[in-house]
């Protein structure tokens, strides 16, 4: 007998809703025929009732998590499931058989404590039942039942439901309640191996799951949507439960609400994070379709509110129709997205030109977008797989996920990705990972070698969704300026420098150069103290040039990426103390593995009370009109910089020529 939080007597007694005729005395049987009895009549009433038509009507959703081999499909990986492999985060474990799996063990190197909590997503199971369905073979029913049963006994609902364990953090519990389980339950649910025990073993689970996500759930956050989905298809999948309505109408308020809470006026959601502002659209979307499938009603006011988290999409992608890494980000495909977007919002002609990678459709008008809520800027040129795209942040920390990253730059031209953003890294406690998180690792500044220090005294209540964000921007056709401030603090001690950045994109170049941008930095000392001010650019791990002036990557197809300053600069790279900076991580690797691989990193040094440095980034592409390059570049006055071409002939640029104007716009501006 499993030793659950949901006792037999509470299942039989208490929680089956006898009003349906075929339970109605579920309860007399157990306490006059027992427990094997009990079992029989739910069991019996499951198997002849369950409606799975509509059920896998419901689209077979998109691998995540890395729980498999992208080259195995799902007959090559449930063979290895079978055979007692499972993989977390990419990193593989061989089990001694699925009966005999420790649901609690980390196997990683590095301890990663992910690969234990997202194997209790059990993104195998949903595995082993599209196998089944496919096949027949009860191999697939066997191998579920006895990694079911084997978690289940090792698994235990925490008495104090306000406490996360390994196998029971509330986040899993409602993936895989929003995913998976039920997935595999519809799949296996007639198979002989499904005897009476196992079903009510998992009805009792079922239980488990609902009252653990209906009354300790998350306060918001990504983690409360995926929470509220799961609880979401526990109402709507299994309405032989008493509380499955209750459960089922909680969820959808909160899930209809959380829209209002998490997103700013803009579109972003309020973590800021590329990574889960699309996990967010994902679990709206998963109960959005098992509504439409199952007849549970969803208003149309409902999900319109979804739209401007998809228009958000379109407007901060790259030419390569990606994302870039923003905060724990990753670059996902935009295609993907839309094709989702498309499936309610059919009529929405950018969203149909992106799904269908401009066979249908039309892109925006406008190129240019400014956040002024999230107080972020993209920038570009079109939206062509060849046009030049930057990006600066000028705004808030972002409620979870958070880098410490303000006035980060990123860069794409060309084709390629030439100054990138650091990314996410796994959530462990490695060197790399506290690098990802601090200014080091961004196109940011650092004083002192101390980092940007947002986190320490954050509070969500200081970045209210409706406020601007103190971003200044002014787009044109020609010419893209955006600034903003940073004055929070440095380093524990908060040394209270102000750090200004204007970012000048010159979308047509100047006088036939090819098209760059220029980045005036700014540090004022607030304490009467010099200070060391330390802009730094982040590269990847393409080859290089550099002579202290002019640093120049090469990313292949004659494509180059140059920065040239008016002061010269160091170059970091595979340094582990005093800091650890000028790394990468390993894309090649297992991702639980962890392990970074060196890259340059261009850094300045300014000492003093006051600094004023101006820098410019250069992409460069060989195939086409050969423009003039920047040679080298001199600050001549407070708001003028000296440019010398490749060819000797010059350029004064003023920064007062191009200014911006306040954030208050009262929607998104774009040109």
């Amino acid at each position: 007998m499993v030793d659950m939080m949901t006792t037999n007597q509470q299942l039989f007694c208490e929680l089956l809703d006898r009003s349906i005729l075929e339970l109605s005395d579920i309860d007399v049987t157990f306490r006059d025929r027992g427990i094997e009895a009990a079992e029989k009549q739910l069991a019996d009433y499951i198997r002849s009732t369950l409606k799975t038509e509509n059920f896998f009507k419901i689209p077979y959703q998109p691998r995540e998590n890395a729980w498999a081999l992208p080259e195995d499909d799902d007959f090559a990986a449930a063979e290895k499931i079978i055979n007692g492999e499972l993989r977390s985060i990419a990193f593989p474990h061989k089990f001694t058989d699925t009966s005999h799996v420790d649901w609690e063990f980390n196997p990683t190197p590095n301890e990663a404590p992910e690969w234990t909590w997202q194997l209790s997503r059990h993104h195998e199971w949903r595995c082993l039942g599209h196998c089944y369905r496919l096949s027949g073979d009860e191999k697939y029913a066997k191998a579920f039942t006895e990694l079911f049963m084997s978690w289940c006994e090792q698994a235990k609902c925490p008495s104090d439901m306000s406490k996360n364990t390994k196998c029971w953090r509330t986040i899993e519990a409602g993936i895989r309640l929003a995913l998976n389980w039920n997935y595999a339950f519809y799949s296996f649910y007639k198979s002989p191996y499904m005897t009476d025990r196992v079903i009510c073993t998992y009805v009792r689970s079922i239980c488990d799951h609902g009252y653990r996500l209906s009354r300790f759930h998350s306060v918001a956050g990504n983690w409360l949507i995926m929470e509220m989905a799961g609880l979401a298809h526990i109402g709507m999948l299994y309405p032989f439960l008493t509380n499955a309505r209750e459960w089922g109408d909680y969820a959808f308020s909160r899930l209809q609400s959380e829209l209002d809470r998490q997103v700013y006026r803009d579109g972003f959601q309020f973590e800021l994070s590329t990574n889960y502002h699309d996990v967010v659209i994902m679990n709206y979307h998963r109960v959005f379709a098992a509504a439409r499938e199952i007849g549970y009603p969803v208003s149309r006011e409902f999900i319109d509110k979804l739209l401007p988290l998809f228009e958000l999409d379109i407007n901060i992608t790259c030419p390569d129709g990606k994302y870039p890494d923003l905060n724990d980000g990753h670059r996902a495909s935009l295609e993907t997205w839309c094709r989702l977007g498309s499936i309610y919002f059919p009529k929405h002609e950018a969203i149909n030109y992106f799904a269908t990678n401009g066979k249908d459709g039309r892109a925006p008008e406008y190129t240019s977008v400014a956040l002024p809520y999230s107080g972020l800027a993209f920038m570009r040129t079109g939206w062509g797989k060849d046009d030049l795209w930057c990006f600066m942040d000028a705004g808030d920390f972002g409620r979870g996920h958070q880098h410490e990253d303000k006035l980060n730059i990123l860069m794409y031209a060309y084709g390629k990705n030439l100054l990138p953003d650091s990314g996410c890294y796994s959530y462990d406690s490695s060197a790399m990972r506290r690098f990802v998180l601090d200014s080091r690792s961004h196109n940011c500044a650092m004083v002192d070698d101390m980092s940007q220090n947002r986190r320490g005294r954050y509070h969500p209540d200081n970045e209210p969704l409706d406020r601007y964000a103190g971003m200044l921007w002014s787009f044109s056709a020609d010419v893209d300026s955006v600034e903003g401030v940073y004055d929070q603090g440095y380093g524990e001690q908060y040394l209270h420098v102000i750090h200004k950045r204007k970012l000048i994109l010159f979308k047509k170049g100047v006088a036939d150069s090819a098209p760059f941008a220029m980045v005036i930095d700014r540090f004022t000392s607030e304490d009467g103290e010099e200070h060391l001010f330390q802009p730094s650019y982040q590269l990847g791990t393409e080859p290089y040039t550099d002579d202290g002036v002019r640093f120049t990557s090469d990313h292949g197809d004659q494509v180059s990426f140059s920065i040239v300053a008016s002061e010269r600069h160091s170059i970091i790279i595979g340094q582990e103390k005093p800091l650890f900076m000028g790394w990468r991580k390993s894309y090649e690797l297992p991702n639980a593995l962890n392990f970074p691989v060196p890259a340059p990193c261009v850094r300045f040094a300014l000492k003093g009370k006051e600094a004023r440095l101006v820098t410019l980034l250069c992409p460069y592409n060989g195939t086409g009109k050969t423009p003039r390059l920047v040679e080298a570049l001199s600050s001549i006055s407070d708001t003028k910089a000296f440019i010398e071409f490749s060819d000797g002939s010059t350029a004064i640029i003023d920064e007062l020529d191009h200014p911006c104007y306040a954030d208050t716009a009262d929607k998104l501006v774009g040109i």
